[in-house]
């Protein structure tokens, strides 16, 4: 099956641009991500999981406990995050390891590799942070659908 970024990448994405929103090491349940985001809390409480597997954020118990980046918005690239969530991406079930007899001689391949490289280099060039700083940016145009916490 080709590769499809589904509801979980773009989850992810949303859920650490709202994380990045807020400052430094302060702790956000999962819940509060759920509501400003308009995203079931099971499937917050899933993709943070596998986030926090990946080290890409930290979790706390407790009273006081929830959710913050462990890593700078600037260091986590788009691609990271779809790739934690949704595994390698591939453009193509060719472009998988050993799932094509003929890669060899498919006049195709090296279509599908250079597609397959410029949507890599895409997702790889944009950060977390470039997307906080573009939601900031939408916001200021649509201060109406502002759910980002204030600045503390």
């Amino acid at each position: 099956m080709a590769m499809q970024i589904t509801r979980a990448g773009e989850y992810a994405i949303k859920s650490l641009v709202y994380l990045s929103a807020k400052p430094i090491a302060s702790h956000t349940m999962a819940s509060e991500i759920a509501t400003a985001e308009n995203i079931p809390i099971n499937f917050v409480r899933k993709i943070l999981e596998s986030l926090g597997k990946a080290n890409l954020v930290k979790s706390f118990r407790g009273a006081g406990g929830g959710f913050c980046l462990n890593a700078l918005p600037e260091d986590i690239s788009v691609r990271l995050i779809i790739e934690i969530v949704e595994g390698p991406m591939a453009i193509n079930q060719c472009l998988t390891p050993q799932s094509c007899d003929n890669i060899d001689i498919c006049p195709l391949n090296p279509i599908w590799a250079e597609a397959q490289q410029a949507m890599v280099d895409v997702f790889e060039r944009y950060s977390l942070a470039d997307l906080a700083r573009e939601r900031i940016f939408l916001l200021q145009q649509h201060p109406e659908q502002d759910k980002l916490p204030p600045a503390e």
